[in-house]
């Protein structure tokens, strides 16, 4: 298999370039070469501290969404 050269360099590089797989996010998060090092045990760490991450996200995202109440129409009724 034939290393990912990374994303092409320049002002508008293509968006596919810069995708990343999981199996290379497992690695980099846990420091292992390659993905003949990664044990279930490492997916499901990754998978459960992810869930915990967007968790955490969602909440301060709801928390720090402003509260624009509605504009009445110009009839008053709503």
């Amino acid at each position: 298999m034939e290393p990912n050269p990374g994303p092409t360099p320049g002002p508008n590089p293509d968006p596919d370039s810069r995708r990343i797989s999981v199996i290379q996010l497992i690695c980099r998060a846990y420091g292992l070469a390659d993905a003949s090092e990664i044990t279930e045990e490492h997916i499901h760490r990754y998978v459960s501290e992810r869930r915990r991450t967007e968790e955490r996200t969602d909440q301060l995202r709801d928390r720090l969404r402003p509260r624009i109440p509605r504009q009445r129409t110009s009839g008053g009724a709503a």
